[in-house]
């Protein structure tokens, strides 16, 4: 099996709610609204995340991102209102660190650094 896209689908009760909040974790407006019940994010070249009106049908739960600095990626979440726990050290790995934030609807999003 080749892959050359991977989506992840996040299912939202409230979808504008749902795509403001994500707007607000990612930084951005959405890439695209490929249709009404979805708003979509490039977050690398092969690696798309759509937020769906489709709570708990088919969708995840968590969603973990590695960021570049996860210092400042956390100061700009908290200035912008979002409930996000310090980071702690993962067992077993030498610097990687994991900080968690849940979304309206339940989903955790895990924000990693390090290796």
């Amino acid at each position: 099996m080749r892959i050359a896209n991977v989506f992840v689908s996040v299912g939202v009760a409230d979808h504008p709610a749902g795509c403001a909040w994500w707007s607000t974790l990612i930084g951005r407006a959405p890439d695209r609204r490929p249709m009404p019940s979805c708003c979509e994010w490039d977050l690398t070249d092969s690696v798309f995340l759509q937020v769906l009106d489709n709570p708990r049908d088919g969708a995840v739960d968590i969603v973990s991102l590695r960021v570049e600095d996860l210092e400042s990626e956390l100061a700009r979440l908290r200035d912008a209102g979002l409930d996000i726990a310090d980071p702690e050290s993962v067992p077993g790995f030498d610097t990687l660190r994991i900080a968690t934030v849940t979304d309206p609807d339940g989903n955790n999003v895990n924000l990693l650094d390090g290796a």
